[in-house]
């Protein structure tokens, strides 16, 4: 079900935006255009090769994972969809909310920088909605890089997003700018200063914006809200609640968040950076070069184009898994084997070249580097409370250098944030493990209420 269209507040004059003058030339930005997409294609196709060896290589030469799946299936586990449906192929997120019992609202909002949003409020319908919207505490849901909201809900009954709304908590699933189909009140797709835009704007623009429609929607409700995000929805939520610079207009925002869940927190470069080759590659070309390569738009969008054709194909979740396995160094031996194809329908989607910039080669990523370059207090009295979830397998990021920063350096945390490390975790089980609400559910549960 779609809302229709709801403002944020009133679109601001896009101070943030700027023009890239290089390529403002319309001969220029067709040579760049197709000059990206042919490199692009190139460089996917050789990420897909060596994925498709390395997977060989560990699956059928090294048989890495055979005890693991044995003592997976050994144990007894909870079936994540009804048995006795042929669940179908399909990018439509609600269809898999109702195959549990649940349902999908949307709405469509504007940021103040001009960007149309989808924010999704999953809910039990037997639950009556003046209940819901009065007395059920609002958690707003963030997904990682390159992921949508379905990354919270495609375990089914195992999901994190059911497991809550269970719990009688109101549960709305954020989509950051862009996603499946980018949509700008004044530009197009076409247009540079639709893809100007990185970390910050997502941050300062695009949260304050899913919480003024929560607020909205629920106009009789007088408590705060929660945020759980992963990865770089952790990023999102700590660069909202840090000191660091930000627009006078969302300071009370971060006043109505009490808590917050962080999943994977994507605050430390992990050992990773330093390993992969292809991020050594993108991070040390020239700007020039690197952008005659990737373009100045859409980060590779014949991977979404590739997406929207293959995703129905039985090869597309295990083709999905192998490319991200071996770019990130993890595995699914924790998860539910017959849930991958529908985990991965939900990613990729658009993002901008700017904001992976920001991530490989400006104010991103090092291994061992934070994501806030400010030495001083990143919190005061008034940060809400955290709960850090961590996987010792995870080599994207560093947990321990962010647990040991509240510990010694963040004197106004003091008290006020706790972590929960899972040993045999790595980056996407903390969302995916089949054991996952076995695992941290209770400590969930107990941190929120």
């Amino acid at each position: 079900m779609r809302e229709p269209l709801i403002s944020s507040g009133t679109t601001q004059s896009f101070n943030r935006m700027s023009t890239n003058n290089a390529w403002s030339n319309p001969l220029a930005t067709i040579c760049i255009k197709i000059t990206s997409a042919i490199c692009s294609f190139l460089f996917i196709g050789f990420i897909f090769n060596f994925s498709l060896c390395a997977h060989i290589y560990n699956s059928y030469i090294l048989r890495e994972n055979i005890g693991k799946i044995r003592d997976l299936e050994s144990s007894p586990q909870s079936i994540a969809y009804p048995q006795d449906i042929k669940i179908k192929v399909t990018s439509d997120l609600s269809y898999y909310a109702g195959l549990i019992g649940l349902r999908l609202i949307e709405y469509e909002i504007i940021t103040e920088d001009g960007f149309i949003i989808t924010l999704q409020r999953l809910y039990d319908p037997n639950i009556d909605e003046k209940k819901r919207n009065n007395s059920f505490k609002p958690i707003l849901l963030l997904h990682g890089l390159m992921q949508s909201s379905g990354s919270f809900l495609t375990s089914g009954y195992k999901s994190i997003a059911y497991f809550l709304v269970k719990n009688n908590y109101d549960i709305w699933l954020g989509n950051n700018r862009c996603g499946f189909n980018p949509k700008h009140v004044k530009y197009n797709s076409n247009n540079h200063k639709m893809w100007d835009w990185d970390l910050d704007e997502m941050a300062y623009y695009d949260i304050p914006a899913m919480i003024k429609q929560i607020k909205l929607i629920k106009l009789n409700y007088n408590g705060k809200i929660s945020i759980i995000s992963h990865s770089q929805g952790t990023t999102q939520t700590i660069y909202l609640l840090s000191n660091s610079r930000k627009p006078n207009n969302i300071i009370e925002n971060i006043d109505i968040i009490d808590k917050c869940v962080l999943l994977a927190p994507a605050i430390y470069g992990g050992p990773l950076l330093n390993e992969k080759l292809f991020i050594k590659f993108m991070r040390f070309l020239p700007n020039g070069v690197y952008e005659m390569f990737f373009g100045i738009n859409s980060f590779m969008p014949v991977l979404m184009h590739m997406r929207n054709l293959t995703y129905k194909s039985p090869m597309f979740g295990l083709s999905s898994y192998m490319v991200f396995s071996y770019l990130f160094d993890w595995n699914d031996y924790l998860w539910d084997a017959n849930l991958r194809r529908y985990h991965f329908i939900f990613s990729p989607v658009f993002v901008s070249v700017k904001l992976m910039k920001w991530w490989l080669r400006g104010q991103g990523f090092a291994m061992n580097k934070p994501i806030i370059s400010n030495p001083d207090y990143w919190f005061n009295e008034n940060t809400p409370e955290l709960l850090l979830v961590i996987g010792g397998k995870d080599d994207l990021v560093n947990g321990d250098l962010f647990i040991n920063r509240l510990m010694h350096k963040e004197i106004n945390m003091k008290d006020k944030w706790h972590y929960v490390k899972i040993p045999e975790y790595s980056h996407l089980d903390v969302l995916w493990a089949d054991d996952i609400i076995e695992t941290i559910g209770n400590s969930l549960l107990e941190f929120l209420k």
